[in-house]
């Protein structure tokens, strides 16, 4: 008998439970219907019928000469409309419920997946996203400098060494994959970071092409705006602080002066992959790496291949770089780098690695801390060559009878005896053999510049 009146009101509580739901709405529209039949919906379908004519007035300058609810359609529409913010509000209140326990299970799976986690921040700051993987070329051009940066699909090209070896950049690019650039930045105007931009936009589509303020009136830069107008690419100076997404990284531009000075008005570039933080500092001085602001730095491209007139110590002190790179090549004639910069980055035990000792230098970004593919470089400085033009075929001016102050001869024009240097490929002639622009070159001519067939002098040597 227990069971029996057990199993009695169990389906009795399913019958209420099923048949509940009809019973409400059963009700509420037999309440709907008596409200209907004693007028207690007359007062109000007139007040609502009155409100509709005045809006109907100030809209269209007209009246409204019929009624757009009788009691009866208005009781309808009231009872549809009541269903419908029912129905909703039963809506919003699963939803609400719903996200509630989502989120308690996620904080329930986050503290179960921190307790058995065997990574612990060594700080309290504020976890930051760190990004995909990325590689930072150091391209080894000798004292020029080319800089690739790769994340994903998409690369990025900071500047392209000289004339004389151009298509080692586009070699190298094409090598590791790059088949279009998304930027291309020319820091500036010189010979040594642009020399080979434009063999680069003759090869490699680039969507967008960078340059510093100033310009330069060599054969080298025409020879860069001209390849760019042949091939559609519209450059322009970007704006300081301006920000420019490659991949999940981000280039930002902390420096783009206009100090009618070419070095100092290079372009500055931040360059941002989850918690790694990389400054490319093109030629910039002094003068200009006290207006920076840059921080917490983890590896910095030393600013005009380490001279001396860069890399001060209270600038070095501010942005706290762990890794420094400099581009400069063998036994170049410039002494790069010199020794104040290599002593004050011995001093600060900033680890360094020198084009001239490593060759190509490639940095991982991991988006958490940088790794590098070469061994950590020395701190000695460059010797500053006293005689540049130390080879044995140079030959010596002529000297006549009576000698007598000779006229200035234009850049352009040497002496058809004089002996000049050039490469089958290059675009310009060299005054001396020991220039640094050939150091790289296999094939080193030598003749009078007639000879050569080149008509522009190397920036560099000349």
């Amino acid at each position: 008998m227990k069971n029996k009146g057990c199993l009695t009101t169990i389906l009795t509580i399913v019958a209420i439970i099923l048949f509940l739901p009809f019973a409400i709405i059963g009700g509420f529209i037999y309440l709907m219907v008596k409200l209907y039949k004693t007028g207690k919906f007359d007062a109000i379908t007139f007040k609502t019928n009155e409100l509709l004519k005045k809006a109907y007035f100030k809209i269209s300058k007209k009246e409204m000469n019929r009624n757009v609810f009788s009691p009866k359609s208005f009781t309808i529409t009231f009872t549809i409309l009541l269903f419908l913010i029912i129905g909703s509000f039963a809506d919003s209140t699963k939803l609400a419920v719903d996200s509630t326990v989502t989120v308690s299970q996620s904080e329930s799976a986050t503290k179960n997946t921190s307790s058995n986690s065997t990574t612990v921040s060594s700080n309290n700051k504020e976890e930051t996203p760190t990004g995909e993987e990325a590689e930072i070329h150091f391209i080894n051009t000798g004292n020029l400098d080319s800089i690739l940066i790769i994340q994903g699909t998409k690369a990025a090209l900071i500047d392209a060494e000289d004339n004389d070896d151009e298509q080692r950049v586009v070699s190298y690019l094409k090598k590791h994959g790059v088949t279009e650039l998304e930027y291309v930045f020319a820091t500036h105007p010189h010979a040594d970071h642009i020399g080979g931009l434009d063999a680069v936009v003759d090869s490699i589509p680039v969507k967008n092409l960078f340059v510093s303020n100033g310009d330069s009136d060599t054969k080298t830069y025409s020879d860069f705006i001209n390849s760019m107008a042949n091939k559609g690419v519209h450059p322009s100076v970007p704006r300081l602080d301006s920000e420019f997404k490659l991949g999940t990284a981000t280039f930002k531009v902390i420096s783009v002066a206009n100090a009618n000075d070419l070095n100092n008005d290079s372009i500055v570039l931040e360059f941002v992959n989850g918690k790694d933080k990389a400054l490319f500092m093109g030629a910039a001085e002094k003068e200009i790496e006290g207006k920076l602001d840059p921080v917490d730095i983890d590896l910095i491209k030393i600013g005009h291949h380490g001279s001396h007139s860069s890399s001060s110590q209270d600038f070095l002190k501010k942005v706290t770089p762990e890794y420094a790179v400099i581009t400069c090549g063998k036994d170049n004639k410039y002494g790069h780098p010199h020794k104040e910069t290599t002593d004050t980055l011995k001093d600060m035990n900033i680890e360094v690695h020198r084009s001239d000792e490593c060759g190509d230098i490639v940095f991982k970004s991991t988006g958490n801390g940088f790794t590098v593919d070469c061994k950590k470089g020395s701190y000695e400085p460059g010797t500053e060559q006293q005689n540049v033009n130390t080879d044995k075929t140079t030959v010596t001016p002529i000297i006549t009878p009576n000698p007598k102050p000779q006229p200035v001869v234009e850049p352009e024009v040497a002496p058809s005896s004089e002996v000049v240097y050039w490469t089958p490929n290059g675009k310009s002639y060299h005054t001396t053999k020991s220039c640094p622009t050939l150091s790289r070159s296999k094939t080193i001519l030598s003749g009078t510049q007639s000879e050569s067939g080149k008509s522009d002098p190397c920036d560099r040597c000349h």
